[in-house]
């Protein structure tokens, strides 16, 4: 009965998070805020530098959560920078099944080397992921198998309490911004 729960309640999420993709994309003073911060935490980690330095463009996905109990699910809403600028939303999503139970907040980014890389971010794809990972509260251990040699992605777990070892989907859905290309 808890699975067909957590099942529904996820089932509910995606549903409900799809609404998200009508209305016109804009980059408030509030989603810039916690964009800037989550970029601060990856650019004060030294080994990502030359990512940083070397990537044509990068999603920064400033809060990021899943949860599961055998099913699970994970969703976030990020901002796609290419050449400095903002230049749209981007959305995640995955389903996972294995063995897991808990809950996990985390900050991800996507750093893509190329324009072909780019350009697939951009048109939307699944993706099959594998996931061995254990968060307790704000210490962590997380190992995800790169899934493409163009894009690199990285993580810093913000808090929870997750066992976790697992293959799904995932989804990312790209949204251009409305009008003009920010600046930050």
């Amino acid at each position: 009965m808890n699975t067909f729960k957590l099942l529904a309640s996820t089932v509910l999420v995606v549903l409900c998070s799809a609404c998200v993709v009508w209305e016109p994309v804009t980059y408030s003073d509030e989603q810039q805020e916690s964009v800037e911060l989550a970029l601060a935490a990856f650019r004060a980690e030294e080994q990502l530098a030359t990512y940083f330095n070397e990537a044509s463009a990068f999603a920064v996905f400033p809060a990021t959560y899943r949860a599961g109990a055998g099913f699970g699910a994970a969703y976030g809403q990020g901002w796609l920078f290419e050449g400095g600028d903002v230049t749209g939303r981007a959305m995640m999503t995955e389903l996972f099944v294995g063995a897991n139970v808990g809950v996990q907040g985390y900050r991800k980014i996507l750093f893509f080397r190329g324009e072909w890389a780019l350009d697939q971010f951009k048109r939307g794809r699944f993706e099959f992921t594998g996931q061995a990972n254990a968060t307790a509260v704000k210490s962590s251990v997380s190992a995800s198998p790169a899934y493409h040699p163009e894009v690199a992605m990285f993580s810093q777990v913000k808090g929870g309490l997750l066992l976790e070892v697992s293959v799904g989907t995932q989804r990312y859905d790209f949204f251009p911004l409305a009008g003009d290309v920010v600046k930050p």
